[in-house]
C-alpha cells in the first residue's frame, strides 16, 4: 500500500449541531492537534496523532464523527500510548473514491501505522460504530492485538431504529427515494417529532447527519459497508481468551442507541474483561471519561 504523510486542508461543511457536537468543536479549536493523512490506493485517510507512550493505540470513531473526537482523551491516553485516531472513509477530511470499504482496507491502515511507529503490536479503541468495526476485526488481528477498549459498541445489542444493518431493504429504498426530495424528508421528520413518535436524540441526529447531499450519501455508503462487519461473538471471545487479551467495556446507563444489556452479552465468557457503567446516554466520549480511563492507562 502506498503511504505518505502530510497536512490536508478543506473547507468546513455547515450543518446543524447538537450541544454535544458544539462542545467538541470548541474543544477542538482550543486544543487543536494538526491533522495528517495516510495516502492509500483509494484516497487520503485523515488521522491525528498525540501522546508519547511506549505502546501504540489506534482509535475508531462512531457514525458522523471524525478523528478529532478523541482529542478530549489526551490527558488519559498520552502517557501510556502513542495515539492514532483516524477518520473513517466518508468522515472528517478523509476522501475515499469507492462506495464501500473492507476489513482488509482497515487492516492495511493499521499495519501502515504500526510500520511508521516501528511497533509489532497495538491496542484498539472503538466507539459506537467504531466499536462494531473493532469487534469485527479482532479475529483478523489477534497476534498483533494487546488490549481492546470498546465504548458503547454497536453490533451487540443496538436499538432497531439506530441499527443500520437491521433496517429493512424496503425502508432503505424508501429513504433513497425521499432523499431526492430533502425538503419533503425533513417535513416528515419534523411532523413525527412534533407527534412525539421519535426521541429528541433521534431528531437531532437526523437533522445533523442528513442535511447535505454528501451526508446522505455517507449513510448509504456505510449501510453497504457495514454488511461485511458483523461481529462473530463466539469466535471473538474464543480468540480473546486464547491470546489472553484484556477487554475494557464502557456503557451509558441511559443509552437509547446501544442498549446496556449488551454489556452482559459481550462480557459473558471473556476471561479478562472489565465493565464501566457511566451515568450518561450514548455520548460517552468527553472529558468526564478521562478519570475512568486512567484506571487502565496509568
Amino acid at each position: 500500500m502506498g503511504l505518505s504523510i502530510g497536512n490536508y486542508k478543506e473547507g468546513k461543511i455547515q450543518q446543524k449541531s447538537t450541544s454535544y457536537e458544539s462542545y467538541l468543536e470548541q474543544m477542538n479549536e482550543n486544543n487543536s492537534i494538526p491533522e495528517n493523512y495516510l495516502k492509500t490506493p483509494y484516497g487520503n485517510v485523515e488521522y491525528i496523532k498525540y501522546g508519547s507512550g511506549e505502546k501504540l493505540l489506534i482509535c475508531l470513531h462512531g457514525f458522523g464523527d471524525k478523528a478529532q473526537l478523541y482529542q478530549v482523551l489526551k490527558s488519559s491516553l498520552s502517557e501510556k500510548y502513542t495515539v492514532y485516531a483516524i477518520s473513517l472513509p466518508y468522515h472528517g477530511k478523509t476522501r475515499w473514491n469507492r462506495k464501500f470499504f473492507s476489513k482488509n482496507d482497515l487492516i492495511k491502515l493499521f499495519l501502515a501505522i504500526s510500520k511508521m511507529e516501528k511497533k509489532k503490536s497495538f491496542s484498539l479503541m472503538g466507539y459506537s460504530m467504531g466499536g462494531r468495526i473493532s469487534l469485527s476485526l479482532i479475529q483478523r488481528i489477534l497476534p498483533r492485538l494487546e488490549e481492546v477498549y470498546l465504548l458503547a459498541p454497536d453490533g451487540v445489542k443496538t436499538h432497531p431504529l439506530y441499527d443500520i444493518n437491521a433496517l429493512p431493504r424496503v425502508l432503505i429504498i424508501l429513504l433513497k427515494a425521499l432523499m431526492r426530495l430533502p425538503w419533503l424528508f425533513f417535513k416528515i421528520v419534523d411532523f413525527v417529532y412534533e407527534k412525539n413518535w421519535i426521541s429528541k436524540f433521534l431528531y437531532d441526529f437526523t437533522c445533523n447527519h442528513f442535511g447535505h447531499k454528501s451526508q446522505r450519501q455517507r449513510f448509504f455508503n456505510m449501510h453497504k459497508t457495514m454488511r461485511a462487519f458483523k461481529p462473530d461473538l463466539i469466535g471473538i471471545k474464543k480468540g480473546l481468551n486464547e491470546y489472553k487479551i484484556p477487554v475494557h467495556l464502557f456503557y451509558g446507563r441511559r443509552d437509547e442507541v446501544v442498549l446496556l444489556e449488551g454489556a452482559h452479552i459481550l462480557s459473558e465468557g471473556i476471561q479478562n474483561c472489565t465493565i464501566d457503567i457511566l451515568d450518561k446516554g450514548h455520548l460517552l466520549v468527553d472529558e468526564d471519561l478521562n478519570p475512568i480511563m486512567k484506571k487502565y492507562t496509568y
